[in-house]
């Protein structure tokens, strides 16, 4: 198997408890290089653990992760990033003192020197043109005085940078349409479609099960921690996915039930 051929990233048997609680058991799972998969599940499914995990903000207690065929261990977020794994959570992250150039620079501290703000400035600005073409976002405003919205999109074309001849392998998106407005996320799940062309891979976690239908091209859905389902979105409609969120299973529709 070519390197081009291999996963993005395997997962195998990755479990993770707080206390008492299971909140991830023998989660098994590949990301498919250049493909977007589908993740869904009710509130406390074990999504965010896993995501986390992903973006070695958690360490599993049990499993291994193999990213690009290498397994890692002890994978942090540093490391994460080096890898070419970036996350844009829910729960934002911007710095709301920085202008949006500045937080565009604390992702790449590589830009430094004479002229710093501006090379981050464009880099930026660059992106949010490709993702979101005709907003009004400055690379000089503070990342306070925007709007919720605004912010996200900051977010999120944040992620898609790169510098340094550094390369993306895979990009989660946590509900990325929550806070934008149906024009923004048309423009957002477009450019994902595009991208994944090159060869980046994209995870999509959202509520919205048309979204999820309509962008990807595989799906796995969770519930109590554990991975019940994975297929191409060709095994799965709207209905088929509540009812495995809820417990149900479609033996019919070709899931892959666990």
């Amino acid at each position: 198997m070519t390197a081009l051929m291999r996963p993005a990233l395997e997962l195998s048997g990755v479990s993770r408890s707080f206390g008492a609680v299971r909140a991830l058991s023998g989660v098994t799972l590949t990301i498919e290089a250049g493909k977007c998969l589908g993740l869904v599940g009710h509130n406390g499914a074990g999504k965010s653990t896993l995501m986390n995990i992903l973006a070695g903000a958690l360490r599993p207690d049990q499993g291994t992760l193999l990213f690009d065929g290498q397994t890692m261990d002890n994978v942090t977020v540093a490391s994460a990033q080096k890898l070419g794994v970036r996350c844009v959570f829910q729960e934002l992250s911007l710095c709301p003192n920085l202008t949006v150039a500045e937080n565009a620079r604390v992702l790449h501290p590589s830009i430094k020197g004479l002229g710093w703000r501006k090379r981050a400035g464009k880099l930026i600005g660059d992106m949010l043109d490709r993702i979101f073409p005709g907003h009004d976002i400055k690379p000089e405003a503070l990342a306070a005085d925007l709007s919720i919205g605004r912010r996200q999109m900051v977010e999120i074309a944040r992620a898609f940078t790169v510098t340094d001849g550094g390369q993306l392998r895979l990009v989660i998106l946590d509900e990325p349409t929550s806070s934008l407005d149906a024009t923004t996320a048309r423009q957002l799940l477009a450019f994902v479609r595009e991208e994944i062309k090159t060869g980046v891979s994209c995870i999509l976690i959202s509520h919205m099960l048309g979204e999820v239908l309509d962008y990807s091209d595989q799906i796995a859905v969770m519930k109590n921690g554990q991975l019940v389902a994975t297929g191409p979105v060709s095994d799965f409609d709207r209905q088929s996915l509540v009812d495995l969120m809820s417990g149900g299973e479609h033996p019919d529709r070709g899931v892959h039930a666990r």
